[in-house]
């Protein structure tokens, strides 16, 4: 009798026995296999989705602000710039300040973009022999990574057409392209920004830029094979409307730089879940991160729930997103350059890809930038000289002396901006002053100097007014831009003046 019971009695142990290693299996498969988006909370604390929030927007602020600018261009019915998928569409005359199409554009250039897909099949681009005009034209990815680029000052050879192959494709190449014309984009998304130099604010010299415009466009193979292997008019290409990933109400988003907490977050989930943006699959940290990401519900393949959270969770990631854009401000007030009299000089030979609080500074303030400094480099001041904000409440002035000016081989403009990087609206539809004004003798200029009247009324002196460049009632910002830059405007040694305050 006793030995029977210490048999059922070992028997029972036994069977609890299994029951713990089942549960603990069970309890290992799940930490090893994170729940399902619903249930993702629930093993999060408030520090960690904080962390991995301001994670996520460093990571993704860039590459969110040129998935909205894709949406726009291709997508968003309620978007003035729609057109298509597949084509290059052209700014015919000066951007202005109205509609806000991005931020801290020229005033010089008239843009061509285009938002192209070649992970079915590759895209051809085709220039003329273009003569007396500054012109480019540049490939950027999901990453604002610059692929490619061509154009007057890369000493491109009159004539000019590169196919532009996908990172995967493998298919037979086309006849008639050198091997210098073929090209192999990072990602199957390529972004195209066209550029041709405004010289003068006149009908005539805008209908020769127009002209030239005619003649630069770019298109899928099949479409350049079906047209005869000839030249189509940008605007003529069709156009096809894109299916990427999307959620009902993006299509108001303004400013994805300016959501907060979960909102943006959704804009990552996108991102994350486009096959033509092609992530780094060489890049260990990013490979790192998009594990972290995981935690909150942003995974590849999976469609982000933004109401999967407790309001415990959602008021940390709204804390962490804020903190980043925090740091973001705190950098910009630091500079990322040589600091020279308040302007900040950048350019691509201080920037490291893997730094993603430099590239969300740029994503927020200067979509696309930094720019190779073999185009052209830029110098941002949102300072006087003595380290006051810049504010329309006073008047500025900067005074240039003319055997110093900035050292170009193209030509350089002193656009303003709001601070949040769009044009100032303004009855003279003045955005910019540049050299080609100066070249042409429609700045004034006396003793040896050029003096810019940055101020927020037009001046009485009509010599100050054609050196006006007239600013809002609230704060506002330069981005200098130096086309064809020599080294000194590169190192930041140019002694540009400074912003001073007169009033």
């Amino acid at each position: 009798m006793k030995n029977q019971f210490k048999l059922r009695f070992n028997l029972k142990n036994f069977t609890l026995s299994i029951q713990a290693i089942l549960v603990a299996a069970v309890l290992l498969i799940v930490a090893c296999n994170p729940a399902p988006n619903g249930e993702i909370q629930g093993q999060l604390s408030p520090e960690e989705a904080k962390s991995i929030a301001k994670e996520v927007f460093l990571w993704g602020m860039h590459p969110v602000a040129i998935y909205h600018l894709r949406y726009n261009y291709t997508q968003n019915d309620l978007s003035p710039i729609k057109v298509g998928l597949n084509r290059i569409a052209w700014f015919r005359k000066p951007m202005k300040a109205m509609p806000k199409v991005a931020t801290t554009p020229n005033a010089t250039t008239l843009y061509g973009t285009g938002m192209f897909d070649v992970s079915k099949e590759p895209m051809v681009i085709i220039v003329p022999d273009i003569k007396d005009h500054y012109w480019s034209v540049q490939l950027f990815d999901n990453y604002a990574r610059w692929g490619h680029m061509i154009g007057s000052q890369f000493n491109a050879p009159g004539k000019v057409q590169r196919l532009i192959l996908g990172p995967d494709w493998n298919g037979s190449l086309p006849e008639g392209f050198a091997g210098a014309d073929v090209v192999q984009s990072k990602s199957n998304f390529v972004g195209v920004l066209a550029r041709v130099a405004l010289t003068d604010n006149t009908d005539a010299e805008l209908k020769i830029v127009n002209g030239i415009q005619d003649g630069i466009t770019a298109m899928t193979l099949s479409q350049w094979n079906a047209a005869g292997r000839k030249l189509v008019r940008a605007e003529d290409v069709p156009g096809t409307i894109a299916d990427y990933p999307t959620y009902p109400g993006m299509e108001t988003v303004k400013e994805p730089g300016k959501l907060g907490g979960v909102e943006f977050l959704r804009w990552v989930g996108l991102v994350l879940n486009d096959p033509s943006f092609s992530k780094q699959t060489d890049g260990h940290k990013e490979i790192e991160a998009f594990k972290r990401f995981e935690r909150l519900g942003l995974k590849e393949g999976v469609a982000f729930d933004p109401d999967q959270f407790t309001p415990e969770i959602v008021t940390a990631i709204e804390e962490g997103i804020e903190e980043a854009k925090n740091d973001i401000q705190a950098l910009s007030e630091k500079g990322v350059g040589f600091n020279k009299n308040g302007w900040d000089f950048t350019s691509d030979l201080d920037y490291k890809d893997t730094d993603w609080l430099s590239r969300a500074r740029y994503g927020l303030i200067a979509v696309l930038a930094p720019v190779p400094s073999r185009s052209h480099t830029g110098s941002l001041c949102m300072k006087d000289s003595e380290g006051r904000p810049l504010t329309g409440e006073h008047n500025y002035t900067i005074t240039f002396d003319l055997d110093d000016m900035p050292p170009v081989t193209e030509f350089w403009e002193m656009p303003l901006y709001d601070n949040a990087g769009y044009f100032v609206d303004n009855p003279l539809d003045r955005y910019s002053l540049n050299s080609y004004m100066l070249e042409r003798g429609q700045l004034h200029t006396a003793d040896g100097k050029l003096i810019i009247y940055v101020q927020k009324d037009e001046p009485i002196d009509p010599n100050k007014k054609k050196n006006w460049l007239p600013a809002p009632d609230e704060g506002f910002q330069f981005a200098a831009r130096f086309y064809g830059a020599y080294t000194p405007l590169i190192d930041g040694s140019y002694n540009i003046p400074g912003v001073v305050r007169v009033d």
